[in-house]
């Protein structure tokens, strides 16, 4: 999807964008909405009826008789751009959570919009040089910021925001959705009965009727609902889960559901290779080659994938023992000391980047604390963007139960006890876990990239620190010096060594 306003004029280059047949309107849309047959219904009440079953006609009338409000009331994963051709104004929109990804550029003479950063330069569009700023970013938590990209001059459209364009106003931005999460107090005021019930319906509005739907597994309490849910509604569905040898997860009840897939050094190499390509940025989770290759498996199995993305944000992970600043610099690939030594070039330090969220967050208790700045960085600038991005290099579509404001809502008001390992989430679905036999796993089976690095991967790794574009970038004595100590089992330095080399291969693709 590519869009231009520019010099007063409005052209795409979208597949099938929508117009209305007065020629007033142009719509483009990506994405799905969940209440989209409630919105229809509540249009016709009011006496508008539609004429066909774009989404795009369903938000052009929905603008049309809410103005710009419309936007509060819309459910489930989305970017749109609605051009308004009379009036001469742009109206763009991203969901809360970020699912997809949507760019801008402002120039001289108006404004271009993409999904991706490269379409810019396949249109001609200028960008200017790399964002310095942003890439020091990612050596911190292994991602671009939200709003940030690698190109200075393109940004990205805030999650959650409505943006406005005209010539005479220039360029505005309405949020319209926040993600603040709020702790309850000490007296419950959340039933495990509301939390079970909520999820279970946010589960079964996003399963497929009539297709096969897939997961990737590794055990998780919150696969194990997901799964359960599907199984107690009858759903068709597969668990794709990863085999790197050794003891396996045996779940006799889900058996049937399970398929592995073998995964040796080898397959992730290739796959990181090529999900470089596929992402269009850099991202450090050394899970997500894993991913990549489970979703190629998928593809040839299932319609769709339902992904658990955010349940540990929303509902609490292992983070209550630490300071919220100590639980964020504990999650640091590298600290600002040891960017300054390994990278050739200089740029904000991480907390710069996130300020406006760390200034907004500053009343809150521990816990809140660090949701609200994860749910606005990481879930946004990472999580839900390389699901989105491995499931579409497949064909396949991605549906998050756990990311609706329903959920959001209910989890908000947890006390910090109830977050705690997810320990409220767990308590909802006890019954109907254990009623199959099963548990969550503590342990789930560990990818062995420590080990690869030190013998099957060694030499491709050194390959790659000690070519031309690492060196341009870094100092390849301190990356040596991390690669030899991890090889001599000194230290483990398998997290910051993948975070460089997958910078490396981005590096070279660009």
């Amino acid at each position: 999807m590519l869009a231009n306003y520019r010099n007063n004029e409005f052209s795409t280059t979208a597949l099938r964008p929508y117009q209305t047949s007065d020629g007033r309107y142009t719509c483009m849309f990506q994405g799905e909405l969940v209440n989209e047959l409630l919105l229809r219904t509540k249009l016709e009440q009011t006496g508008i009826y539609l004429q066909s079953t774009r989404l795009e006609e369903l938000l052009i009338e929905l603008y049309c008789f809410s103005g710009d409000h419309f936007v509060e009331i819309l459910c489930g994963k989305f970017i749109f751009i609605i051009f308004d051709h009379e009036e001469k104004t742009l109206t763009v929109a991203r969901d809360r959570y970020g699912t997809s990804s949507l760019y801008y550029q402002l120039t001289d003479d108006g404004i271009v919009l993409a999904t991706e950063i490269a379409d810019f330069k396949k249109n001609n569009v200028q960008t200017e040089e790399l964002n310095q700023d942003t890439l020091c970013h990612y050596f911190s938590c292994g991602y671009f910021p939200e709003e940030e990209t690698y190109v200075k001059n393109v940004k990205h459209v805030p999650a959650g925001c409505l943006v406005k364009y005209d010539d005479a106003q220039g360029m505005s931005i309405q949020p319209f959705a926040d993600m603040l999460v709020i702790e309850g107090a000490r007296e419950r005021a959340v039933e495990e009965s509301q939390i079970q019930q909520v999820v279970t319906n946010c589960i079964q509005t996003r399963i497929p009727h009539g297709q096969m739907a897939g997961m990737f597994y590794t055990g998780r309490a919150d696969e194990l609902i997901v799964a359960t849910t599907m199984k107690l509604t009858g759903c068709q569905f597969k668990l794709f889960m990863a085999d790197f040898g050794g003891e396996q997860l045996a779940d006799s009840v889900l058996e049937p559901h399970l398929i592995r897939r073998q995964i040796n050094a080898y397959d992730y190499w290739e796959s990181a290779n090529c999900i470089t390509q596929t992402m269009g940025v850099p991202l450090a989770d050394p899970r997500l080659p894993v991913d990549y290759l489970l979703a190629e498996l998928a593809s040839k199995q299932v319609d769709m994938m339902i992904a658990t993305d955010g349940a540990d944000l929303l509902f609490g992970a292992d983070q209550t023992l630490f300071d919220w600043v100590m639980m964020l610099r504990n999650e640091l690939i590298f600290t600002e000391q040891v960017k300054r030594k390994m990278l050739q070039f200089e740029g904000a330090a991480w907390h710069a980047l996130v300020e406006p969220y760390l200034i907004e967050v500053s009343d809150l208790g521990r816990m809140p604390k660090w949701q609200t700045l994860q749910l606005n960085t990481r879930l946004k600038a990472s999580d839900t963007l390389k699901t989105e991005k491995i499931t579409m290099a497949y064909d396949l579509k991605a549906r998050y139960p756990f990311l609706d404001d329903e959920i959001l809502n209910i989890a908000s008001f947890l006390t910090g006890n109830e977050k705690r390992s997810m320990f409220m989430l767990k308590q909802a679905f006890k019954s109907q876990i254990s009623n199959f036999g099963l548990s969550p796993k503590t342990n789930p089976q560990k990818m062995p990239l420590a080990k690869w690095i030190r013998t099957d991967l060694y030499a491709r790794i050194k390959e790659k620190f000690e070519s031309e574009v690492a060196q341009e970038y870094f100092d390849q004595e301190v990356l040596m010096n991390m690669l030899t100590q991890h090889r001599k089992r000194l230290r483990d330095f398998s997290k910051q060594i993948w975070a460089v080399v997958i910078f490396v291969m981005w590096l070279e693709k660009l």
